[in-house]
């Protein structure tokens, strides 16, 4: 997959040209998933209301499946980090969690084709939000809501790997917008509930 840093600023006109170019097959994409069945959005067309060859698309992004994933990270990228301003972690990690799974709730036809139809739908919440749930249980632990015997990195792992089940069940009908947010939502007190520092020994220690 080719790697895509749509965050950093641009170095000079071609390298601003190149992000505006992968900024347009995006949103694209994204665009076309909203008005058709994932089948039925090929690279030819995505180029083609995009306003460049398909080959641009391959050397930009590359495969259909790295497509994809750039379409997810970039549908996720744009969720508003306000709730790192919640100062208690407990009220800050549920608040994360109800953003991004609001954020695919905003966009259910393109995200009910990419969990349908992606060969690695698994990879769905890959990047985000790690970064901001890691954060979060790093200050739970320094606010004693965590005990500092739990290896963090394994307890967002778990919950992320919940998360993209809650989004495979809402993208298959199972549960609705409201049940996946209530699984997001209870996964997040699972996890801190398991990590307690009044609680029994923890599972998952550090380097276990």
């Amino acid at each position: 997959m080719h790697e895509l840093d749509l965050g950093s600023p641009p170095l000079d006109g071609h390298e601003r040209g190149k992000r505006r170019r992968i900024a347009e097959i995006l949103a694209a994409a994204r665009e076309l998933l909203n008005e058709q069945a994932a089948d039925e959005v090929t690279t030819s067309r995505i180029a083609a209301r995009a306003g460049v060859a398909p080959m641009t698309i391959f050397n930009l992004i590359g495969t259909r499946d790295d497509l994809w994933a750039a379409i997810a990270a970039a549908s996720l990228t744009e969720v508003s980090h306000g709730s790192s301003e919640i100062e208690d972690a407990r009220e800050r990690a549920h608040a994360i969690a109800d953003q991004f799974m609001s954020a695919i709730i905003s966009e259910a036809p393109v995200w009910r084709a990419l969990i349908s139809s992606w060969r690695d739908s698994g990879r769905v919440l890959e990047g985000e939000p790690t970064g901001a749930l890691l954060s979060c249980f790093d200050d739970a632990v320094d606010q004693g809501h965590l005990s500092h015997e739990v290896d963090i990195r394994r307890l967002v792992a778990t919950i992320l790997s919940g998360f993209v089940g809650a989004a495979h069940q809402w993208a298959a009908g199972l549960i609705s917008d409201r049940g996946m947010r209530r699984r997001a939502s209870d996964l997040v007190d699972l996890a801190l509930a398991a990590g307690r520092p009044d609680g029994p020994p923890p599972m998952w220690p550090p380097g276990s």
